[in-house]
């Protein structure tokens, strides 16, 4: 019993401070004049990593627009003192290979971090053009503190001694190092020593493949389009479930945790990998929809461990910290059921013709009032390699159907 108490008592700290391991996303407020009213919007901090280095910022206000949350974390990979990383840069072996050794675990007020892209895993790694040192914009917080959860810290290059700094140029925000300051919220992502103590259970941006069954998966078919009559999702066995086309990522609708440990009834959204489109229902219809119609009423999902005929009253209220390890990767199983209509995730099977296969049985996806007794998921993570190799696929085909167009 004591020991369960100081667990918990170390994980509300984990929780409380930023450290070195975690994830983080950096946001800022933009405030703009419109027909007579001011408007303030907020944006993360963000690239995309494959193809292009430059940061830039994505809006992370409006919950009917998804934001792409995977671009905006960034790994707290190396922290130091000033007088720390002077004399790592003076040494003869100067900062290479240094990532991630040393330093402090717990995030300090005037120390230097180092900030790696989770999704490209890209920084800068010789010299001072990949150090900032973190300051406090508040008076009620002062040097050599420890940087807590949700502060507002402005952002220095230990290079040129500039600013992280947003701009608006030409209607289009962007970020540059400046003399001019921005007051940057420290968001938490993922407690990374929480992540480490919980392998193995499902978090908040997993990237993973949705069991039905041992031997079929939820994908889409090979000939996928965004035409009506071709934009369905299906189960399928065989080669599909080792294939990207299989690929999902879960995507907790709060901003704050995003990484964190997903339970039961947690509102999410399930985006398809190599076409980067979301699941989504109308009617009863089971589809996947572009980013800018993915509304909150369309995606949004939870998992159940029962299919419980009491309508689920879901708290709007962003929960606090990493949650509690409930989902577990190839045991647990899970109802999917559909927050704004209440209709279970469940199937359809049909007899279709496939040229030079004849008539087979196709499982379809749709959205049914009760569904079937096996409509249950089992969950299996994705490879490393795997998520990587399908990203890739999802920016190659956007390019190429845009040069197409």
């Amino acid at each position: 019993m004591v020991r369960f108490g100081i667990l918990e008592e170390v994980e509300d700290l984990d929780c409380q401070y930023i450290e070195k391991g975690d994830i983080v996303a950096l946001n800022c407020v933009s405030s703009n004049a419109h027909d007579g009213s001011v408007a303030s919007e907020r944006f993360c901090l963000c690239t995309e990593g494959f193809g292009n280095r430059m940061c830039t910022l994505e809006n992370v206000s409006d919950k009917d627009v998804p934001a792409d949350i995977a671009m905006c974390m960034l790994y707290i990979d190396n922290a130091l003192s000033m007088r720390a990383l002077q004399e790592m840069m003076s040494a003869d072996n100067e900062v290479k290979g240094t990532s991630g050794s040393g330093g402090h675990k717990t995030l300090l007020y005037g120390h230097a971090v180092q900030l790696k892209h989770v999704q490209s895993e890209m920084e800068t790694n010789e010299g001072e053009a990949c150090w900032w040192t973190i300051h406090p914009a508040s008076k009620q917080r002062s040097e050599g503190e420890k940087v807590r959860v949700g502060d507002d810290v402005i952002l220095v290059s230990v290079a040129t001694e500039r600013y992280l700094h947003m701009s608006l140029n030409r209607n289009h925000y962007v970020v540059i190092a400046s003399f001019h300051q921005t007051l940057w919220n420290i968001a938490s992502v993922s407690s990374g020593s929480i992540r480490t103590r919980n392998m193995g259970y499902l978090f908040g941006n997993d990237v993973l493949r949705l069991f039905h069954g041992n031997d079929e998966c939820l994908t889409i078919p090979e000939n996928w389009s965004e035409h009506p009559q071709h934009n369905m999702v299906i189960y399928e066995g065989g080669a599909a479930v080792s294939q990207a086309r299989s690929l999902w990522r879960i995507e907790p609708v709060r901003m704050k945790w995003h990484g964190a440990l997903l339970g039961w009834d947690q509102v999410f959204r399930i985006r398809h990998i190599t076409s980067g489109r979301y699941l989504g229902v109308i009617d009863s219809s089971v589809q996947l929809h572009h980013r800018d119609k993915a509304t909150l009423e369309v995606t949004a999902f939870v998992m159940c461990q029962n299919k419980d005929p009491k309508k689920q009253m879901l708290d709007e209220k962003e929960e606090e910290g990493m949650g509690a390890a409930t989902i577990q990767y190839g045991e647990t199983d899970a109802f999917i059921q559909h927050v704004n209509s209440q209709l279970w995730l469940s199937y359809q099977t049909s007899e279709v013709t496939k040229k030079g296969l004849g008539k087979v049985e196709e499982k379809k996806a749709v959205a049914l009032k009760d569904g079937h007794m096996d409509d249950c998921y089992t969950f299996f993570m994705a490879l490393e390699e795997e998520s990587k190799s399908a990203r890739v696929i999802r920016k190659c085909s956007s390019v190429l159907n845009r040069f197409l167009k």
